[in-house]
């Protein structure tokens, strides 16, 4: 049986306004690309979230077989791209990378990422487009060579060439390395070639969850309509 890398039982979040996940369990083994799907408002931020150890929950994730706890050596493991991510303007590339990287106690070159990808450390985050911006980000969240990646959109404001490169880092990332990671996107087809697993929730229920592994073409490219029909 393959080392799982993340294994998650019966995690619940309730905001005021209803369920933000509900009952979800989910066991990812070490190595593998998960694409996350689903509509607006499904819970797929709010599920990475929680793995991310950054929302309160009930229910229990481990990660790497460890309870997912404040324990530094427990949240070095995992990598965190938000959706939306907020940097000072005045602060330059450098600043914001060396300042996570104390925080995590890791050695800024680590980051697997090739030369030009992001901008020169001298240069502000002010004078940054958006898609240079989530450069930055990306960056940030593979400090430390963390073992489980959690991306929320990661190449949502990237040009063609940036996304290509990302994805083969990823590639690699899982191939050379045995890393894990979740990649939520609002069109899973774009994981073509990529994804090993297919995730699609609903209305923060788990509701579907595919293997790609047998047939490297295949991808979720409608992962809503089979849900419907296997779960009631």
């Amino acid at each position: 049986m393959a080392e799982l890398a993340l294994e998650v039982s019966h995690l619940t979040k309730a905001f005021r306004s209803g369920w933000g996940l509900h009952d979800v369990s989910l066991d990812l083994p070490t190595g593998v690309i998960a694409a996350l799907g689903g509509p607006n408002g499904s819970g797929k931020s709010t599920l990475l979230r929680c793995l991310a150890g950054l929302a309160s929950f009930e229910g229990t994730i481990k990660v790497g077989g460890r309870p997912l706890t404040r324990d530094p050596s427990v949240r070095e493991a995992i990598g965190y791209l938000p959706q939306t991510v907020s940097m000072p303007d005045q602060a330059t590339i450098g600043d914001v990378i060396d300042f996570f990287a104390d925080l995590r106690a890791v050695d800024r070159e680590t980051i697997p990422l090739p030369q030009g990808f992001v901008r020169d450390d001298d240069d502000r985050i002010g004078i940054l487009s958006g898609g240079q911006r989530h450069r930055v980000a990306l960056a940030v969240a593979l400090l430390g060579a963390p073992t489980l990646l959690l991306l929320d959109e990661p190449v949502a404001n990237l040009d063609e060439a940036g996304r290509e490169t990302f994805w083969r880092v990823l590639r690699t990332l899982r191939d050379e390395r045995g890393v894990t990671a979740i990649v939520s996107s609002p069109s899973p087809s774009e994981l073509r070639g990529v994804a090993d697993l297919a995730l699609y929730m609903d209305d923060g229920r788990l509701v579907l969850q595919e293997d790609l592994r047998g047939d490297p073409d295949s991808a979720p490219d409608d992962p809503g309509a089979r849900s419907k029909e296997m779960c009631p």
